[in-house]
């Protein structure tokens, strides 16, 4: 796939080299500051173009007309909006994301469709998740719903279940299970052990009925500090 990253700030740059290392990914970085390039490290295999990602010119240099993705990155919010949309419907590149640092626009960006991902709204969930005493190790908070991706550590009560017996309609569903250094993806009829790390999509009326089957978040912690 040919992939344009617009911004080599840290995380443009970590993208790029995640992503031109799998054999089957053209990567493209813009920036328009040429030193950003540094960030690069000797394992990334693409090219570079000094560059505004709003310009189309300088897009379509990049390759834009042929291209399957489009990430803008950089850190300001109003270029990587421009970005995506002028990727999306001025050369219908199928797969654009932007990064968002404001998330008072996230409405406005739902409403516009385009996809994104908000630094600021998901450190901010990560770091409030861990001051929750009801709350499990947070993947990922889905937006528009109160559903979250967690780990959920399985406890006596939960050994031996089944992962149809331990799901809960409409509030719980098992993604994966990690058991020692083995992680899968479970049938209906697996079941859980002690110590395996579930995990789940899960909404927090869950929570009261998982007592005695997963231990206690922050459970671990609390033993240590005694």
């Amino acid at each position: 796939m040919h992939i344009i990253i617009g911004g080599c700030g840290r995380l443009g740059a970590e993208i790029a080299e995640q992503l031109s290392a799998e054999p089957d990914n053209d990567v493209v970085v813009l920036d328009t500051e040429p030193q950003a390039f540094d960030r690069l490290g000797t394992a990334f295999n693409g090219e570079t173009l000094v560059g505004d990602c709003t310009d189309r010119d300088v897009l379509e240099r990049a390759g834009v007309q042929g291209a399957g993705g489009v990430m803008a990155v950089t850190r300001s919010d109003n270029a990587n909006l421009m970005a995506v949309e002028i990727a999306t419907h001025l050369y219908d590149v199928p797969r654009t994301i932007a990064r968002l640092f404001n998330p008072e626009r996230e409405d406005v960006y739902r409403k516009l469709g385009v996809r994104y991902v908000s630094s600021t709204g998901l450190i901010a969930k990560l770091f409030l998740n861990e001051f929750r005493e009801e709350s499990y190790p947070l993947h990922v908070s889905l937006p528009d719903t109160d559903a979250s991706l967690v780990d959920l550590e399985i406890d006596t009560g939960g050994h031996g279940s089944t992962v149809e017996e331990f799901e809960l309609d409409g509030v719980l569903r098992i993604a994966a299970i990690r058991r020692g250094a083995r992680v899968f993806i479970p049938d209906r009829t697996d079941r859980l052990e002690r110590d395996d790390v579930v995990t789940a999509a899960m909404k927090p009326s869950a929570h009261r009925r998982l007592a005695g089957l997963v231990r206690e978040p922050f459970a671990r912690e609390r033993a240590r500090a005694r």
